[in-house]
């Protein structure tokens, strides 16, 4: 699903109950991909000069972090060895306005 568009690509691993494990930044905008309507979206953050020792350690940092958590509904930023994790964004009420 290389060439499919990103809405499409989200909509199938929601589908599908799939974590999306991506590199594509567009994913972390919690606005208009909330993580509570997914089973979790991990966005790996890569240097510009990217090599394959970036790949295997961000790869690592998240299984290591699999390991200890649950990505569902949550966006997980993974850069390096470490992990920002970001809660969905609440749904506002109309007694919130």
């Amino acid at each position: 699903m290389t060439a499919a568009p990103d809405r499409e690509l989200i909509e199938v691993c929601h589908q599908e109950e799939r974590c999306l494990v991506t590199a594509d930044r567009d994913f972390s905008d919690r606005g208009r991909y909330n993580p509570a309507n997914y089973s979790g979206i991990v966005v790996v953050r890569l240097p510009s000069q990217v090599q394959l020792a970036d790949w295997h350690e961000a790869i690592s940092t998240l299984i290591l972090g699999l390991e200890s958590a649950d990505v569902v509904g949550k966006l997980w930023v993974v850069q390096g060895d470490r992990i920002q994790e970001y809660q969905p964004i609440a749904e506002r009420s109309l007694d919130d306005e």
